[in-house]
């Protein structure tokens, strides 16, 4: 496939998708053509699907907006191509979200998703496709989430039934609160 070829494709992809797809398209070309760093995968693709499937399953992409445009386009469950630094999984939920305490204060981080089960995922700043996610706040100072105190200042976004940390700037690494 080439240039056009792929453009071709796009113009005949369903109108509801049409400009994302369009936008994609305007990530990889330079001018009328692919971008060399984009040329591979359209080297071996028939429509536009293969192209942006070939990208999406490279890891070596996966910081990029066409990664990230792509797995939210088609609502691909990427989290596990990441390594989080924290992963607590089927979190039970009392509330609409995942309650952040500061003090006597409280925050639901929201899941993006209406289920009362939650997965919780925190990563060092840059260790995910942040473009991925939705990102929703950040919080800072000292606060507990999910069995941990964390101090510093970190984005909060939601994905599909998770809420995700990403640290930005922390006083120190998170660590376990005692039960008593």
């Amino acid at each position: 496939m080439d240039y056009q070829g792929l453009k071709e494709s796009i113009d005949q992809a369903p109108l509801a998708s049409r400009a994302a797809l369009e936008r994609l398209l305007l990530y990889v070309s330079t001018g009328p053509n692919v971008s060399p760093d984009y040329q591979p995968y359209l080297e071996g693709a028939s429509s536009y699907q293969d192209f942006f499937n070939a990208i999406y399953a490279d890891d070596g992409k996966k910081s990029t907006s066409v990664w990230a445009e792509w797995a939210s386009l088609k609502r691909k469950s990427w989290l596990n191509r990441f390594e989080p630094d924290i992963l607590l999984e089927n979190l039970r939920l009392k509330s609409d979200g995942l309650p952040v305490q500061f003090g006597t204060g409280l925050f639901l981080a929201p899941t993006g998703s209406r289920d009362n089960i939650a997965n919780f995922y925190v990563f060092k700043q840059g260790a995910f496709n942040a473009e991925a996610a939705e990102f929703v706040t950040s919080i800072g100072g000292t606060f507990v989430c999910a069995g941990y105190e964390f101090a510093g200042i970190y984005g909060v976004y939601k994905y599909r039934g998770s809420v995700i940390f990403e640290e930005w700037e922390a006083d120190r690494e998170p660590v376990p609160v005692e039960k008593g």
